[in-house]
């Protein structure tokens, strides 16, 4: 049984017994995930949104051109022909699965005491995933997983103040989706008693340019007859679905968008218990609000899949609306009650 209790040294991992759990868990939400979407995807067509090696060879089109991360690391293993198309393709985003799940329990560590319940309580992010991902996801896109994931590590490394990491993580998760711009933006709010000092704006700078030189970069790769930008304006076709979308479509979107925990998070602000939480930790969340503007310009508002990015948000202050309950099993640290941590 010692076995199941290895942990690594200096690091604060879940023992080997947590690891396989996840791995599981990742496992049965990719096998759910490959029955809808992947074993009946076009991976070759340039028209397609799961067009992996149309991407991969800049023949796809314009903005999913842009989204090369996945794309890159699919046909880096797929030419040694060892296993096939689909089923890498699976383990691919199996792999992805348990990193969202192993991040999002380091997330939690940063924000409630108990790691031993923050073990356990990490595979609550698979509920909305299946919400937006599988049960009102109407369409396969290859960079979905690698979103969520990119987000969680890159809230991970604001609220540790490791912004070299977090550059990293921007870069890498911007050549995946252009959603992980809204990490300047929960940067910024993070730091929001600092925004003047040279570091905070050396980094939101650095960020923002990358933001530009990243698809300027990848336009040097495709052929002049290649159109289109990295992105949409959706606004006018965004504001018709009011009145041309089917009105219980509209209901059935908003109640069960991330399987309804967004009730949660409007309990949390209209009651007040929000009063008990202040600082960095607290203020980073308003990240959703430009997050919900600007999806009504550059995304579809149907396409549940589109709100990933800020499911770390949701279920941070679902949460904390939780911990506010007498004797709940959720003790936040002292910073998140706080003014937060001072260097």
């Amino acid at each position: 049984m010692k076995l199941l209790n290895i942990r690594i040294p200096n690091q604060r991992f879940p023992t080997l017994i947590i690891q396989i759990y996840y791995l599981m868990i990742a496992i049965t939400f990719t096998y759910l995930y490959y029955h809808k979407f992947i074993q009946g995807a076009d991976f070759y067509s340039p028209l397609s949104p799961g067009g992996l090696h149309a991407v991969a060879s800049f023949e796809s089109v314009r903005p999913i051109q842009y989204r090369i991360l996945i794309p890159f690391i699919f046909k880096g293993i797929a030419v040694l022909k060892i296993i096939p198309d689909k089923p890498l393709f699976f383990l691919i985003n199996a792999a992805q699965a348990n990193m969202i799940l192993l991040s999002f329990y380091f997330l939690l560590n940063r924000h409630f005491q108990s790691k031993a319940m923050n073990c356990w309580l990490a595979p609550v992010i698979i509920y909305p995933m299946l919400w937006n991902l599988i049960i009102m996801n109407g369409q396969f896109f290859y960079m979905d997983f690698g979103l969520l994931l990119f987000m969680i590590l890159g809230y991970y490394f604001i609220v540790t103040r490791r912004e070299n990491w977090l550059l990293v993580t921007f870069f890498f998760g911007y050549l995946n989706h252009t959603a992980v711009t809204y990490l300047v933006i929960s940067y910024l709010l993070f730091n929001y008693d600092r925004l003047f000092r040279i570091k905070t704006v050396f980094y939101a700078v650095a960020m923002t340019v990358m933001f530009f030189a990243i698809p300027a970069a990848i336009n040097l790769f495709l052929p002049p007859s290649s159109t289109g930008h990295f992105l949409i304006n959706n606004f006018s076709r965004n504001i018709g679905l009011f009145t041309e979308h089917p009105a219980h479509l509209l209901l059935r979107d908003f109640f069960f968008n991330f399987g309804g925990l967004h009730f949660f998070v409007l309990i949390f602000l209209i009651t007040g218990a929000w009063k008990k939480f202040k600082g960095p930790y607290l203020y980073i969340q308003i990240m959703i609000i430009p997050f919900f503007i600007s999806l009504l310009v550059t995304f579809s508002l149907e396409e549940m899949r589109n709100y990933v990015a800020i499911i770390p948000n949701i279920i941070i202050l679902c949460l904390f609306f939780l911990s506010t309950f007498p004797n709940s099993f959720l003790r936040p640290h002292e910073h998140i009650l706080t003014q937060g941590e001072k260097n």
